[in-house]
């Protein structure tokens, strides 16, 4: 009780050292908070912004695919179709930590120009739309049309993607009865309707060459409600649709196993021989119209193919529900590997982990610096009351006990000022996102936590300002105690 008392006396004392002290800590404290809430914003963004509204927290590939980034592949890499998915569904629906598995189709796709112009691009997505709206509740905001219904087949367009094929094609799509021009580009807008059309003609973009042209009817066009200037490459069409497209088998057709002539005869390069009257016959028609028939069915089952299967988790990092995928999927012998969201989606989840270490370090700086700055001032401090000190120790004060009453002296300080700091920081974190400080940028929009500046604090984040607050102190005041400590009475006379 002794020490406190004359730790209190002294602050009361060198009041003026003891707010500079103060202040310093109030500011970090401040910073540390404020900066720990930027953190958990932005982790709290991005799961609503790329787990919530696009990919889940796990996405499952074939076996066979080799480049992690399935999604955001450069140049239009196909990505393997994936079988079994019944089987696959049904093995990880059945794990306790799953909450739910959405089954899709991804590829590129071709926008063919009925006018002889040039083609267009786009990423496609093949989905159950009642499943997919169900997986992602209001992840794409419909302005024009609707979305499709259960079977129907159409296409969903993002706003990103009807302006990549308005600049390559130079035609725009509209849902059929719909003239918004507050939908279009604005260099699009002055369009005559004959370049509005309602349909378009896709094609699938594949490296095996299989694929077939459809003209699908534009049902919507809107935007996805986070990070749309990426997703929003991203057209949504009926599964059945898709397949057709990519050359896949449909749900309503069936995979043959084809004899051994006949698939030494679908492999040759000898166009004639497979041509010769009766030969082409006793193909049938599946293997020639969809050439991956021509493999062997053993990993493909019965069912026909999808690309990805997103997988939502329940108390699960992604990293470990994937690690944990991957053995089971291992242990059934199914053709399928697991990969976390943030591999999944390339150079944007790098991205993504590359700001959110940026600003890990830089809560890490403000904890050095914030350090460095009070072991300063405290050893400057212990300096200037040499004398004092000087005389405690004459009169029969141990070195312990200097210790003790300066390690008092900041703790009272950090108590307070630090205290101080923390609770206004977790009050300007509360009122920024009432600010509405808001950006276009997707790129700001991941550090945001959205379109709107969200900082985020949670229990926890609370618990760990104070505790690093706490180190902060115990490391800065080490110094200060032992130079405080080594001051002997002779020291307080040379002052003198």
């Amino acid at each position: 009780m002794l020490v406190w008392r004359l730790a209190w006396r002294n602050l009361w004392r060198h009041r003026g050292r003891s707010l500079v002290v103060g202040g310093i800590l109030f500011m970090g404290a401040l910073l540390l908070t404020f900066g720990n809430g930027v953190v958990s914003g932005m982790e709290r963004g991005l799961q609503r912004q790329v787990v919530e509204s696009f990919t889940g927290d796990v996405v499952v590939a074939s076996s066979k695919q080799q480049d992690d980034n399935v999604f955001l592949s450069m140049m239009g890499k196909e990505v393997e179709p994936l079988y079994r998915m019944s089987e696959l569904e049904a093995a990880v629906d059945s794990l306790p930590w799953v909450s739910a598995t959405l089954p899709v189709g991804k590829n590129m796709a071709m926008a063919l120009h009925e006018s002889e112009g040039n083609p267009g691009y786009l990423f496609l997505l093949g989905v159950d739309f009642a499943k997919w709206k169900a997986f992602f509740p209001n992840a794409f905001d419909v302005k024009a049309g609707k979305m499709p219904g259960p079977g129907e087949p159409g296409l969903l367009l993002p706003t990103g993607a009807n302006d990549q094929l308005y600049q390559t094609m130079g035609q725009i799509f509209l849902p059929q009865g719909v003239h918004d021009t507050n939908l279009l580009p604005e260099d699009a807008r002055r369009l005559s309707a004959n370049n509005i059309l309602h349909e378009i003609v896709l094609m699938g973009f594949s490296n095996s060459m299989s694929t077939s042209d459809l003209r699908l009817d534009v049902l919507g066009v809107g935007r996805f409600r986070a990070l749309n200037t990426i997703w929003g490459h991203f057209a949504l069409t009926d599964i059945e649709s898709y397949r057709t497209v990519q050359g896949y088998l449909r749900q309503d057709e069936q995979a043959v196993t084809l004899t051994e002539d006949q698939r030494n005869m679908m492999a040759s390069d000898n166009l004639d021989a497979m041509l010769a009257e009766g030969s082409a016959q006793d193909v049938p028609v599946a293997a020639i119209s969809k050439p991956d028939t021509t493999d062997s069915v053993i990993d493909k089952g019965s069912d026909p193919a999808w690309n990805l299967m997103l997988v939502r988790l329940k108390g699960e990092s992604a990293e470990q529900g994937a690690a944990r995928l991957d053995t089971l999927f291992q242990q059934r012998h199914l053709p399928a590997r697991a990969l976390p969201w943030h591999k999944a989606v390339g150079v944007i989840g790098s991205l993504a982990m590359l700001i959110r270490g940026a600003l890990l370090g830089f809560v890490g700086l403000l904890f050095v610096v914030a350090g460095i700055v009070i072991a300063n001032t405290l050893a400057m401090s212990a300096l200037e009351r040499t004398t004092e000190i000087g005389m405690m120790r004459a009169v029969g004060a141990t070195r312990t006990f200097i210790a003790r009453m300066m390690m008092s002296e900041t703790a009272m300080l950090a108590a307070v000022f630090g205290g101080m700091g923390v609770v206004v920081g977790a009050l300007l974190v509360a009122v920024v996102p009432h600010l509405g400080i808001t950006t276009g940028n997707d790129l700001l929009q991941m550090v945001y936590g959205g379109e709107v500046f969200q900082p985020l604090l949670r229990p926890q984040d609370l618990v760990a300002c104070f505790l690093e607050l706490g180190l902060v102190v115990a490391l800065a005041s080490l110094y200060p105690m032992k130079l405080a400590a080594s001051i002997t009475p002779l020291d307080a006379i040379a002052r003198e």
